[in-house]
């Protein structure tokens, strides 16, 4: 046996036990979430027996719906189209990170509105060709103005006039799975509210940074309300057209299975400004549902890399103002103001997107995971995150 059939067999052993553990590592990490798991719930009427229940359907908010994972698909995908798709996305995303990173860092960070213009078109450019590698096909539209214009009214006022082009000072947007940046990057050229964590990522530690993206310390209640503060003040300077980069905040703070939107957080609503929404469906109607719940992120994005294509359907709305109207008639929403033109900005991509409403956010995720793997419905009032 020559030399070089040795080697290519050691090759192609390695090649197939590379992909045999990439599939397995998916399939370890997302077939608790279909598998059935019957648990005890206490009933919330005194002197009823306990109930059985299948714990998925506890955390629905959370739960992928899809069809469970087939192996052999899967493995078959990894092995074929999933490479030459990882390899280009990455060397796609080093290349953008560093270039979009060091225009930052030579300009200091103090950038003119051609060095903005330059970054957002640049990223748009980019991340487009990044989602069509990663076989991401994308339905951007705007709703039909007699399908919005009732809805707005209600919540607004009867004078309420649709306008999409007037000043803002951030884009909200749901949050799905980890193609929800890539699309805020390749429609609106923007950077991002994310966790600090993500700075220690490679790569996309480095294209944060340049974007100007506003790190969360999730972990510090002190640098939450810094946080709020630099929110507030880029939000300022993005309303009087000071050159900042645009930013899109998800306010649910976390995840979920994108069929729900979760209660939003303070952030983007706090200063009381214009805003506008986006929202995304993700291949909700296909055998595979991008929609990642509680699952791992990043699994499920390697994932996302052994389907042939997939599909999103990503929709902008007109701007919301809040006014008097809007506080008045629906102070029953929340005490303060925030709490009301949040909820009211979920009211409406709820109406408008065909999504439903959930009170549950980032720890009740925790929760999920927690009560799968012990295989018990945990309380949600004494969880605490472990």
């Amino acid at each position: 046996m020559s030399i070089w059939l040795i080697l290519k067999l050691v090759f192609l052993f390695l090649y197939l036990g590379l992909n045999a553990l990439i599939t397995f590592l998916i399939v370890r990490e997302e077939t608790p979430f279909y598998t059935p798991i019957y648990v005890k719930k206490k009933s919330e009427k005194e002197g009823e027996k306990e109930t059985t229940v299948n714990l998925h359907d506890e955390f629905d908010v959370y739960t992928k719906r899809d069809q469970p994972i087939n192996v052999i698909k899967l493995f078959i995908g990894i092995l074929t189209i999933f490479w030459p798709k990882f390899i280009i996305a990455i060397l796609l995303t080093y290349f953008f990170s560093n270039n979009v990173y060091k225009k930052s860092k030579d300009k200091n960070f103090k950038m003119s509105k051609e060095d903005i213009n330059s970054i957002v078109n640049g990223t748009k450019f980019w991340t487009k060709i990044f989602v069509k590698v990663c076989g991401g096909f994308v339905d951007f539209k705007r709703l039909p103005d007699e399908k919005v214009l009732p809805v707005y009214k209600k919540y607004f006022g009867p004078d309420y006039k649709i306008d999409y082009d007037g000043k803002f000072c951030c884009y909200i947007s749901n949050h799905t799975c980890m193609y929800d940046m890539s699309l805020a990057m390749s429609y609106l050229g923007t950077g991002f509210v994310a966790k600090e964590a993500i700075k220690k990522v490679p790569i996309f530690g480095k294209m944060n940074i340049g974007l100007h993206s506003i790190l969360v310390d999730r972990s510090s209640t002190g640098a939450k309300k810094d946080v709020l503060e630099l929110i507030a003040d880029r939000q300022k300077d993005f309303m009087e057209g000071k050159p900042v980069m645009p930013f899109t905040i998800f306010p649910e703070g976390t995840t979920s299975s994108g069929r729900h939107i979760l209660k939003f957080k303070k952030g983007a609503f706090n200063t009381l400004l214009p805003v506008k929404a986006t929202f995304i469906h993700p291949n909700l109607n296909n055998k595979y549902h991008l929609g990642c719940g509680s699952t791992d992120v990043g699994m499920n994005f390697l994932r996302s890399l052994a389907q042939l294509y997939f599909k999103f359907e990503y929709v902008e709305l007109p701007i919301m103002t809040p006014n008097e109207y809007m506080f008045k008639n629906f102070s029953h929403l929340g005490k303060e103001k925030w709490e009301i033109y949040a909820e009211v900005a979920r009211e409406i991509m709820c109406e408008l997107g065909d999504f439903k409403k959930s009170d549950f956010g980032l720890k009740d995720s925790y929760r999920y995971c927690s009560c799968i793997e012990k295989k018990a419905l945990l309380d949600r009032d004494t969880y605490k995150i472990e």
